[in-house]
């Protein structure tokens, strides 16, 4: 695990961890503020990146594969599949264009924002159904699995690595690499960091909140232990290799933190980086936040050199 050299301390990282809390506030326990108000809170996210300069935007809806295409100026070989986040429930490829963005000119691929299927109107595994799909329709555009990278942030951060697993158990070609930011691969909120950490979390401060998601995302037959949900449950041995980024002051670190070691004794290459101070997801500060910029910095390198662009 590397530790990075944090600036949490600036007004941008103050900002997104006070936009966390106001979400906690409109979604007081027992008040259910409906799905399209939490999903308007989730775009949200998109308010403090800058637009990454030189990419632009091309909007996907072709065989069931719905999204946003990030494509830099001059990109080289290899595609990036980017799926979001917001907790299988919110999130949307327009709110996570300009992130992926950045990520796309990091690493000078193109990136597909997917849109998948949310819950509770299509539980899990509906939206590894729709990432599994959109994974083969690249392939079909003639992309060599072998130059593809799957990222994702928070439950996307899960799914791109459940993408990894899923063809993996059905013999199929991986993924060049996978890079997670804040990965929800703690389903159960078991880990250690929902003690240390419960006071400094502003968006996951205890483990009811994570729990109070299985009622919405799971499909029928689907439980927590399911190792697409929960890769700290899945043989994680044959994996391509995985770079995660987590904010110190997250409830989900020590998720993070186990897969990594989990997958390490299995022979998988993993670099875990962890920014001090941070909050989850905090990569949407990029453009205005030297710990996002950087975390993008890294992805964008590791991305390249296992891809080969």
């Amino acid at each position: 695990m590397q530790t990075a050299e944090s600036s949490a301390s600036t007004p941008s990282a103050q900002k997104l961890a006070d936009l966390y809390r106001y979400w906690g506030r409109r979604q007081t326990p027992g008040d259910d503020p409906g799905m399209d108000l939490l999903r308007d809170l989730y775009d949200g996210w998109s308010q403090f990146a800058v637009e990454a300069e030189g990419v632009s935007f091309t909007t996907v809806d072709d065989d069931g594969v719905k999204g946003i295409w990030a494509l830099p100026a001059s990109p080289q070989k290899g595609a990036i599949l980017y799926i979001h986040g917001g907790g299988y429930i919110g999130g949307s490829a327009n709110g996570h264009r300009k992130l992926a963005a950045h990520i796309a000119k990091a690493a000078n691929v193109p990136a597909l924002v997917l849109d998948y299927r949310l819950a509770p109107e299509h539980p899990f595994p509906a939206a590894l159904e729709d990432s599994v799909s959109a994974f083969e329709w690249l392939i079909g555009l003639g992309h060599d699995p072998a130059t593809l990278a799957v990222v994702g942030d928070s439950a996307g951060g899960a799914l791109a690595t459940a993408v990894a697993l899923h063809r993996k158990d059905n013999g199929l070609a991986l993924p060049a690499a996978i890079a997670t930011l804040s990965p929800f691969y703690d389903i159960t909120a078991t880990g250690r960091t929902f003690d240390t950490n419960a006071g400094k979390d502003a968006i996951a401060s205890d483990r009811s909140t994570i729990s109070g998601l299985h009622a919405l995302l799971l499909g029928e037959g689907i439980t927590p232990e399911n190792p697409y949900l929960n890769a700290l449950k899945a043989d994680l041995a044959g994996l391509p290799p995985v770079h995660i980024a987590f904010g110190g002051d997250e409830t989900l670190l020590s998720g993070g933190e186990d897969f990594a070691e989990l997958a390490t004794t299995k022979g998988v290459d993993v670099e875990l980086v962890v920014y001090p101070g941070q909050q989850h997801v905090f990569q949407m500060l990029a453009g205005v936040d030297s710990d996002a910029d950087d975390s993008i910095r890294r992805i964008g390198e590791f991305v390249r050199r296992h891809i080969g662009a």
